[in-house]
């Protein structure tokens, strides 16, 4: 590793202070959803981790998994590369230089993926809990505490929130609850099932014996509440306690840039 390289950066800090005053946003970058495919007729990463940046996104997730997102490693060097630019163009005298932190999302399941990642420039990792064992996952925050990344944890069910609970307290910075359906990587798209793990008992234990936010991953932004819009969803998932959510397909709305779907859901 090059010794002056940049140093990982706190990336739950900036979604702790959003998260005072508003729903926090973190825009996903990803080319494309198992399911569906293409998200955009075309994919420019560079652009959007300019608008992201300009939109005041508090921290940016890039999805280099390969196999079933098109992501790359290269993803995650460039956002941070961009991101920093980016902010250096929109500071203004008076807020100073913000530049958001990058998460890399990957399907990680061996310590040599976490010093790729490290090597690469990610502040953050994202350990997907359904996919390994208690010992694993321990080991995985172990060693991504040794080479200073934050790690938060996706969820789908209670017994992964029971082994987020049963981790050493501080093992993570974060806890995700998912849509997703870790069987064939859809979602549930009625959203009931982050709304249902937000509302239990072990999701407030483990969230307490962290002492971390917890977020929401997808659909948000597509997903309707109650009266038939995105913004009703998160406010049914804000109520129930969720800090925030990564978005990613739902920043795309017909008549709508990024940035103000961005804004229509940070809610106060």
């Amino acid at each position: 590793a090059d010794p002056t390289a940049p140093k990982p950066r706190d990336f739950m800090g900036p979604v702790r202070q959003q998260a005072e005053s508003n729903f926090v946003v973190i825009p996903e970058l990803k080319r494309l959803e198992p399911t569906t495919g293409s998200l955009r007729r075309r994919y420019d990463l560079a652009k959007l981790t300019k608008e992201f940046t300009a939109a005041g996104a508090p921290a940016i997730s890039v999805n280099c998994d390969g196999v079933l997102f098109g992501g790359s490693l290269e993803d995650v060097t460039t956002a941070r590369q961009i991101s920093g630019s980016a902010a250096l163009q929109t500071a203004s005298a008076k807020d100073g230089v913000v530049v958001p932190p990058v998460l890399a999302s990957d399907l990680l399941l061996y310590p040599y993926q976490l010093y790729k990642l490290r090597l690469a420039g990610t502040d953050a990792v994202n350990l997907l809990v359904g996919a390994l064992t208690g010992k694993d996952l321990l080991y995985l925050t172990k060693i991504a505490a040794s080479l200073q990344i934050q790690t938060l944890a996706t969820c789908t069910s209670e017994v992964q929130l029971e082994n987020i609970a049963n981790l050493p307290a501080g093992s993570v910075q974060g806890i995700i609850v998912s849509n997703r359906e870790l069987e064939d990587f859809s979602f549930d798209m009625t959203g009931q099932q982050a709304l249902s793990l937000l509302q239990t008992e072990v999701l407030e234990k483990a969230r307490t014996k962290h002492d971390v936010p917890v977020l929401v991953d997808g659909r948000v932004g597509v997903i309707v509440g109650e009266d038939g819009t995105p913004e009703a969803y998160v406010k049914a998932l804000q109520d129930a306690g969720a800090a925030g959510a990564f978005v990613g397909g739902g920043l795309i709305q017909e008549g709508k840039s990024s940035t103000e779907v961005i804004k229509s859901l940070q809610l106060s």
